[in-house]
């Protein structure tokens, strides 16, 4: 009977196993998803890495892009001309400088008056007094820079009648632009205020430095001098030529 038993009790939970492997499986709870536009859709039952993915580009405003662009040039324009400065200037003085107290057309007349005293031999009385070399061991500032040659019949000082202290003069053998004549004329201009350069040539010169050759030095002392290039561009310095004639003592004026 026992045996009766047991074998009902294995066929019940046989049956029972049975009946559980037929069910059908627990539905799992629905998930609605919501697409960019607010609609709705059910999410698939199972999840796939085959279905095709969404992807939705965002398109920038093309005024901001611009405006972007834009600043982006403007900054590139800066930084160039800043280091095109830095290149150009680094290492340089400053072009500035402190303007005499006599104007350039003034201190010509000066001059064109002096050389006409030369020429009738009638100079001046003053200037040379002891009094006037204690004037002038304060500093000086002379109304004008000569650069001639260095010819002993070619003393500007005489050609002019200037005295103490009244031009700055540079003489060398080939009246040439070298790097220690455009220093003396910097320094002439930018530290004691000449506001007048002249360059001398002269008649029967060994260097052939006549009226063509002149021309050639004028614009070498531009070129090699950022001072005088800011000075004759303001109109505070005046830059000329002349022609000392040697039998006559006339200087012709270009």
């Amino acid at each position: 009977m026992l045996k009766a038993f047991t074998t009902g009790v294995i066929l019940l939970t046989m049956t029972g196993c049975s009946s559980m492997m037929r069910r059908a499986p627990q539905q799992e709870p629905k998930v609605v998803l919501k697409d960019q536009q607010g609609g709705q859709k059910e999410a698939p039952a199972e999840a796939t890495s085959s279905d095709p993915k969404e992807i939705t580009k965002v398109s920038p405003n093309d005024q901001e892009m611009e405006a972007a662009q834009a600043q982006a040039e403007e900054m590139k324009d800066a930084v160039a001309a800043a280091a095109q400065h830095i290149s150009t200037n680094h290492g340089k003085e400053p072009s500035a400088r402190a303007a005499g107290p006599v104007a350039a057309e003034k201190s010509l007349g000066w001059l064109k008056n002096g050389n006409t005293r030369f020429i009738k031999g009638k100079f001046r009385a003053d200037g040379a007094s002891a009094k006037d070399r204690m004037r002038l061991v304060a500093g000086q500032k002379p109304h004008a820079v000569v650069l001639t040659c260095s010819d002993s019949r070619v003393p500007p000082e005489v050609i002019f009648d200037q005295k103490l202290g009244e031009i700055f003069v540079i003489r060398t053998v080939d009246l040439s632009a070298a790097a220690d004549v455009v220093t003396s004329t910097e320094y002439a201009v930018g530290e004691l205020g000449s506001n007048l350069v002249v360059v001398m040539g002269h008649e029967s010169c060994g260097t052939g430095r006549t009226s063509s050759g002149l021309q050639t030095v004028t614009q070498e002392l531009a070129e090699r001098s950022a001072l005088l290039r800011d000075g004759i561009a303001s109109g505070e310095v005046k830059v000329v030529q002349a022609i000392y004639h040697l039998d006559s003592g006339i200087v012709d004026w270009r």
